[in-house]
């Protein structure tokens, strides 16, 4: 694998014994396909070896320096290699990365739009960086058939199935809707939510729907800022509402303060005790 942002470099040591090369990573003024900057910060970068993309801005150090490590001096009778390691502290090679990208124009492709289960096949262009902990296949149910028609009546039973069945297929970034739960201590409604949570591990946030509905909500939208597949409250209150104008431009999938909509897919399905 070869970073499309990357060149490794070799210059003769100034002062050192002819033969004595460095080995530095040279980064290019280029638009990458394997790196992702927005803001003058670091965003994703492409692991072909994992197939993925990685917001962890650390696997820039272990995929650069691995290059450092391939990398074979193309100087004549080298007697000694010093490669500037970007996992070595006194080499700047690290600074020289992090005053790169903040020269570099933005870049920035949303992540993880859909869904990826364990089986799923990706493609670079998908951007994808997680996946679900097991494969979208047939199964035996018979525990959650018999625990769900305890819980909820077969119509109601039907509506959140339909909710989970929207998240599952991607429809969910075309409905403008989410779900309240509501009713007595011990009637279902956090199972079903950990159940939810379970379903889409690593693509649900949590949030405060007061801090949504109150004035001072300057801040009560940023977990959403990230464009979450679902939002989760297991005990929320809406009973005094001051500001509704937040919760619905969530819900309705519209642009907030000028930035990227929250919840590109469906924004939140929302449970309250």
């Amino acid at each position: 694998m070869t970073l499309d942002f990357l060149r490794v470099s070799e210059r003769q040591l100034e002062g050192k014994k002819v033969g004595e090369v460095e080995i530095f990573p040279d980064f290019k003024v280029v638009r990458s396909d394997d790196l992702m900057v927005d803001g003058k910060a670091f965003t994703a970068l492409w692991d072909e070896e994992k197939g993925m993309w990685s917001t962890d801005e650390y696997d820039v150090q272990r995929l650069v320096d691995k290059e450092l490590e391939a990398y074979q001096p193309m100087a004549q009778n080298v007697a000694k290699v010093h490669r500037k390691y970007m996992g070595n502290w006194s080499t700047n090679s690290w600074s020289a990365f992090r005053n790169y990208i903040a020269h570099v124009s933005s870049n920035r492709h949303q992540l993880d739009e859909n869904l990826t289960f364990a089986n799923t096949e990706v493609k670079k262009k998908d951007y994808v960086s997680k996946r679900l902990p097991y494969s979208l296949q047939e199964g035996d149910i018979s525990a959650y058939d018999e625990l769900m028609s305890v819980l909820f009546a077969p119509e109601e039973r039907q509506k959140l199935e339909w909710a989970i069945g929207a998240i599952m297929a991607g429809d969910s970034k075309t409905i403008q809707k989410y779900f309240i739960l509501y009713g007595d201590k011990g009637t279902g409604k956090s199972t079903w939510l950990l159940i939810l949570q379970a379903l889409v591990e690593g693509y649900y946030v949590t949030f405060d729907a007061k801090a949504l509905t109150g004035n001072n909500n300057g801040f009560a939208a940023s977990m959403f800022a990230g464009n979450p597949l679902v939002a989760i409250q297991h005990d929320g209150d809406l009973s005094k509402i001051e500001d509704n104008t937040l919760l619905n431009s969530i819900v309705s999938q519209r642009k907030v303060q000028g930035k990227l909509r929250y919840g590109s897919c469906l924004h939140a399905f929302h449970g309250y005790q």
